[in-house]
């Protein structure tokens, strides 16, 4: 009974990642990328997310609640991990191994993200645009934002690949591979997207 509950558990850590936690990361990398295009336009995405019916419900329901199972069960996961890619050194090994290390760092970049943006008042503020570009203009603070970000795409979409592998989408090696392939060509765009948005901010 126990193995069949820690099962169900990890599905549904698994399917949680993809919707509605990897939905949210996509949403908030496509909107972040409006920057690219400029200050305005950029503000034109945020005022209508900000301006959302029933916001609070949406982001504690399809937000908060799921990242918070998520990340704690993840931490479970992580703290269990045998992690033997030195002895062991599978690609499937070292992609789980990277999953549980890009997870650490996407978790305590998130909280501090939200943390400072929180404490600074920035969220509804006229000039986040520009106060965004007067946080990023510190060199630490903008490797710490690449990083973060590059940790979470990376995170979102090898979790794609190893979901699709668990959920028995993708079955047997050829099919393993071509999803990889596309799930890495995906961090690539998602890539360029947050890097671009994180410049776009300074300019």
């Amino acid at each position: 009974m126990a193995s069949n509950n820690h099962f169900a558990i990890r599905k549904v850590h698994s399917l949680l990642g993809i919707i509605p936690i990897g939905l949210f990361f996509l949403e908030h990398t496509i909107t972040n990328s409006m920057a690219i295009l400029g200050e305005e336009m950029w503000m034109l995405f945020v005022s209508f997310l900000h301006n959302l019916p029933f916001k609070i419900f949406l982001e504690v329901g399809l937000i908060f609640l799921p990242i918070a199972f998520h990340a704690l069960y993840g931490l479970w996961v992580v703290y269990g991990a045998k992690n033997n890619v030195l002895r062991y050194s599978y690609f499937k090994n070292w992609m789980f191994y990277l999953q549980r290390i890009t997870a650490i760092i996407t978790l305590v970049f998130v909280v501090w993200h939200v943390w400072t943006l929180k404490a600074a008042n920035l969220y509804y503020s006229q000039s986040y645009f520009q106060a965004m570009g007067e946080m990023l203009s510190n060199p630490l603070i903008f490797a710490a934002y690449l990083i973060g970000f590059l940790a979470a795409a990376f995170h979102f979409t090898n979790g794609i690949w190893s979901f699709l592998v668990a959920w028995g989408v993708t079955i047997g090696p050829k099919a393993q591979k071509v999803s990889f392939a596309l799930c890495m060509g995906f961090f690539a765009v998602l890539s360029a997207a947050g890097i671009g948005s994180l410049i776009s901010f300074l300019q």
